[in-house]
């Protein structure tokens, strides 16, 4: 039995495998226009949320990154191996601390902005299409990005970085957009969640 009290790297990792079973739709309105983000999580994905990039000092097993989440949730891979490594609690908790929380801010309230990483005052490398912020205890940010067009011709987006806000604040001059629906589908069943609605108050 894995004791997982304490264990935040199985928490974070159980938290995503649970998402990894579900899509967002988020429909936000611009121009008199609707436009709909299909969120989707992918375990592939979860490594580099995690800051695995980051433990590079690190003799740890060489798993393929498809395998890392699996490896973490059957207790092959744990807590105490990767707290070893030197940037642990600087750039590996923060990211884990962001990620047990995830699904609850998807649930609830955040704000949705249009990503244009020129406007800020300073400089990063994230490219991305939209940004998510949480704000809680913590401040907790996701950014999406475009991942493909489906054989609907609806555009899927992915995370591609997850982490707690610090001196730089990335909703600086971003261009928030409103939130007019948001549905929690689970995949294999179909079954849906609406968790907001405000286009059939409109009709």
């Amino acid at each position: 039995m894995i004791d997982v009290t304490n264990d935040i790297l199985y928490q974070a990792a159980s938290v995503w495998n649970k998402l990894s079973e579900y899509k967002y739709s988020l429909t936000y309105g611009y121009k008199n226009k609707l436009y709909e983000i299909n969120l989707t999580f992918s375990p592939n994905d979860f490594p580099h949320l995690a800051g695995f990039q980051y433990l590079k000092d690190l003799a740890l097993p060489k798993y393929n990154r498809s395998k890392i989440l699996s490896r973490i949730l059957n207790g092959t891979l744990n807590l105490k191996q990767i707290q070893k490594a030197t940037q642990y609690e600087k750039m590996v908790l923060p990211r884990l601390e962001v990620l047990v929380q995830i699904k609850d801010a998807l649930d609830n309230d955040f704000n949705l902005f249009s990503y244009m990483p020129d406007k800020y005052p300073f400089h990063t490398q994230i490219k991305a299409d939209y940004l998510i912020s949480h704000h809680s205890d913590i401040v907790s940010l996701v950014f999406i990005v475009q991942s493909y067009v489906d054989d609907s011709a609806q555009c899927n987006y992915l995370c591609c970085s997850t982490f707690k806000q610090g001196e730089r604040n990335y909703e600086s001059n971003q261009r928030p957009r409103v939130l007019l629906k948001k549905e929690r589908i689970h995949i294999n069943s179909g079954s849906s969640a609406i968790l907001l609605d405000k286009l059939s108050s409109q009709n």
